[in-house]
């Protein structure tokens, strides 16, 4: 049900105010905020505007009643009226012309349709944000409507330019905030700087730390494999009988001697591998062997280290595996010391080594156990360096907390990695990946039997990567995620830079940022491909930019692979690394 709440005829200017200022009060009347009735009323006059140019319209305002409430407007002009009031010439294409586009946008419903012989019926309306009011309401509003007729427009014109100042003070005090967010911008520009600067001399604290806690630990560690030889040397002779018998208590006592100087010694030799492999003077000593003389070997060196009867040492028969050509006494150390811990942490079941074949050219040893296992939390923090996991499990249990990090050293230095997967109560699973072939892996071009190998001896720029991006941070991130890994690196902060450096120094790899300031990234790699120095260099993509799967698919096959910046991890850059000194490079292009 419908009932008509105020109608007028539009003829002059005048009209139209006091008809929004009808609109306005109406709609205040019937609960609209007033930012609604600004809305309301503005759309009322734009209409009234338009149909008031033929100087013979008319405009009633409805209160639909119903479930859904509403507010209904209806102006009817005639079909002569101007100012693209209109657009279609027939009543099927009939709809409202761009100058009615205003009130489309403010009102919840627009229509037009024909109204009889040379006349247009518009109707707007908008949903009552509260129930129906009353009759009384509705019979109040009809009278003061009535009242308002006989006044002018000076009220109208007055509530107006109240709205007009409160949009110019509402406009101020925005402009006001955003002057202020300006300014805390600048001066967090200003600290994002500094901190920069700080956080790059605080890098370079860390290194030359780094480097002197290498020296001091290797000069120290030096120094007391003397004085602990001798004292291994002593107690054998003493515990031989060289000088005459000793009592029971005296060999008891020299045993205890004896077995805190190997405890000592073995804490020296690892501090002794893990400052030369930081300081990038170890050396690699690869041999022809079989993993089943590895296992065999391994066998009988680790049996007498069980520590629990109820333990049973396993090493499945390796099948299908090939001929190892690598470092077989520093893979040795990593599965004795997997083993040994192992066996320290498992009171009853088995302890299971195995090996299989690995992708692109490794293996993968695995060291099984059915002890306590590790907690999530605790999973990386156990390869870091004097690290030792609080528990029950550690009464009894003696260690350094350096065989974890040393092995994890050892099998990134034999071109693969270390891992684990536990959880606690189930076991703990080590996986050991390493190259079948060092030399190959490492892109060694003599004779195989051409002796031991430093990593400080490679051929020029065998392991050299070439970053080519203008992010100053990425590029030192890069770095310090593959600091261990035995990599040199140089710099390019844009194309033409990279480009140049790629063609005079052919790096083993390169990492390259699609967004330069100079170049896109695929120009840069279309570039590479089109130099004979560069055409076959391995290309890794490491960029933030979000790529779509037809992009990607541009992509994948002239480069190793795709690197995030986001959510970069150690091992996913390592990995790609690995992959491109392997010798993977860009697949062929037919």
């Amino acid at each position: 049900m419908s009932v008509s709440l105020f109608q007028a005829d539009l003829r002059t200017g005048q009209d139209v105010v006091n008809t929004r200022q009808r609109g306005r009060h109406i709609a205040q009347t019937l609960g609209f905020d007033s930012h609604e009735q600004v809305r309301i009323a503005t759309a009322i006059s734009e209409v009234a505007r338009l149909a008031a140019s033929s100087a013979n319209g008319h405009i009633e305002f409805l209160l639909e009643e119903g479930p859904t409430p509403t507010l209904l407007v209806r102006v009817r002009a005639p079909t002569s009226v101007n100012g693209g009031f209109v657009s279609g010439s027939t009543p099927d294409t009939l709809r409202p012309g761009p100058a009615l586009a205003p009130a489309q946008r403010l009102m919840d419903r627009v229509a037009l349709r024909p109204d009889g012989d040379g006349w247009l019926l518009l109707e707007m309306a908008q949903r009552l944000p509260h129930a129906s009011p009353g009759a009384q309401v509705v019979g109040e509003l009809q009278d003061e409507l009535e009242r308002q007729r006989r006044s002018g427009g000076t009220d109208e014109l007055q509530r107006q330019n109240e709205d007009l100042l409160r949009t110019l003070e509402e406009l101020q005090a925005r402009k006001a905030e955003v002057d202020r967010l300006n300014r805390e911008l600048e001066e967090t520009n200003r600290g994002v700087v500094a901190l920069y600067a700080e956080l790059e001399e605080k890098a370079e604290a860390l290194r030359r730390a780094s480097d002197m806690k290498t020296r001091f630990i290797s000069n120290v560690s030096h120094e007391l494999r003397t004085p602990i030889s001798s004292i291994l040397n002593l107690s054998r002779l003493l515990l031989d009988h060289i000088d005459g018998p000793l009592n029971g208590e005296q060999e008891k006592q020299v045993l205890f001697i004896r077995k805190s100087g190997e405890a000592l010694q073995e804490l020296i030799d690892d501090l002794l591998d893990l400052a030369k492999i930081e300081s990038g003077r170890v050396e690699v000593q690869p041999t022809r062997f079989s993993v089943a003389e590895l296992f065999g070997a391994l066998r009988g060196m680790l049996r007498p280290l069980r520590v629990h009867e109820g333990v049973t040492l396993v090493f499945d028969e390796p099948t299908g595996l090939p001929e190892l050509h690598t470092d077989e006494r520093k893979l040795s150390q990593i599965l004795r010391n997997l083993v040994s811990n192992a066996l320290k942490f498992t009171q009853q079941g088995e302890v299971r080594v195995s090996a299989v074949p690995g992708p692109r050219g490794t293996v993968v040893f695995s060291v099984r156990d059915t002890g306590v296992g590790i907690a999530p939390e605790d999973q990386e923090r156990i390869f870091e360096e004097f690290v030792q996991v609080e528990g029950p499990h550690q009464q009894g249990v003696q260690g350094t907390g350096l065989g974890l990090p040393l092995s994890r050293r050892l099998a990134e230095l034999l071109g693969g990695s270390l891992d684990v997967h536990s959880q606690p109560g189930q076991g703990s699973t080590f996986q050991a990946v390493v190259a079948s072939d060092f030399t190959q892996r490492q892109g060694a071009k003599g004779e195989e039997d051409a002796g031991p190998q430093s990593l400080e001896q490679d051929a020029p720029n065998a392991r050299t990567v070439l970053i080519i991006d203008d992010d100053e941070v990425a590029r030192y991130l890069v770095q310090r995620l593959l600091a261990e890994a035995s990599l040199q690196f140089r710099e390019a902060a844009s194309g033409g830079e990279g480009l140049r450096l790629a063609g005079e120094m052919r790096p083993a790899a390169i990492l390259l940022d699609m967004s330069l300031p100079d170049m896109d990234g695929s120009e840069v790699l279309e570039a590479l491909r089109r130099q004979s120095a560069t055409r076959s260099t391995p290309v890794i993509i490491h960029s933030s930019r979000s790529m779509t799967e037809q992009e990607r698919g541009r992509l994948l096959p002239h480069v190793v692979g795709i690197l995030p910046k986001s959510g970069l991890t150690r091992e996913g850059a390592l990995e790609l690394i690995q992959q491109a000194l392997a010798g993977s490079g860009p697949p062929s292009r037919g």
